[in-house]
């Protein structure tokens, strides 16, 4: 598709079962379809998944069961529209998949006909965006983007940036993303890269983005005293005409 910018939602802790604000995350849902040019990710933790050696409540939730019918009730019409380009599975999937050998990403993502975008852990990306030469007399921009889960256990805001931040210690691109502390976190950090065939050294942007949740402060949040957060997501911005990213909430 040709474009002049594309914007990238990661969606993530949607919690089904367990608090899950429907109307919250239909907002975000809603405005992804009516942008040809917005596209989203999923990081996981789309279920809530309370298993009976969990922290959660296991009896006081939907079953596992129904909060997949859910999970692809809500889902199904980004994925039709082919709105989601790269899906992990998080903390929450994985209960079922150490326990059972159930990948409940895995098992979504081949009801919604979408399995080729899916990797339980880790994906990297290379995202084209802009004109073709022949069309628009311009050359498209590609970006590259690494994305997961994450983990930490700091309940600060600080510690969660430094856990993503870490990312790109072992991993070079133009972005990453994370999610899992429920936390909308976004900053830009320069890196810098030599070029060999000249000799020199350039700055490289890099944007890092934490997506928040659909999740309500109930239950084991309150139980925990866990600061209530602002629901939703941060938003990315792929320029199509020249190589620029940049981050917003």
């Amino acid at each position: 598709m040709d474009l002049e910018a594309a914007y990238l939602i990661p969606l993530s802790d949607l919690h089904i079962g367990a608090g899950f604000s429907e109307r919250k995350f239909k907002g975000y849902r809603d405005w992804i379809l009516q942008r040809d040019n917005a596209f989203c990710v999923v990081l996981g933790d789309v279920t809530d998944n309370s298993i009976s050696d969990s922290v959660g409540d296991t009896y006081g939730t939907m079953r596992p069961d129904e909060q997949k019918d859910m999970a692809e009730e809500v889902l199904r019409p980004l994925a039709e529209a082919g709105k989601i380009l790269a899906w992990v599975d998080g903390n929450h999937e994985r209960r079922s998949s150490k326990k059972t050998d159930q990948f409940i990403g895995k098992d979504l993502c081949k009801i919604l006909g979408i399995y080729d975008i899916y990797d339980p852990h880790g994906i990297y990306m290379f995202l084209s965006v802009g004109y073709d030469r022949a069309k628009g007399q311009r050359n498209r921009n590609v970006y590259t983007g690494f994305m997961l889960h994450g983990h930490t256990g700091s309940r600060t805001v600080g510690g969660k940036a430094n856990a993503m931040e870490n990312m790109a210690k072992g991993v070079q691109a133009d972005f990453y993303i994370s999610a899992h502390c429920h936390q909308k976190i976004q900053f830009p950090t320069d890196a810098l890269m030599p070029e060999t065939r000249s000799k020199k050294v350039r700055f490289k942007k890099r944007s890092h983005l934490m997506a928040g949740s659909f999740q309500k402060w109930a239950g084991y949040a309150i139980q925990n005293c866990y600061q209530p957060t602002p629901m939703g997501s941060p938003r990315l911005r792929l320029d199509g005409l020249r190589h620029d990213h940049h981050t917003s909430i």
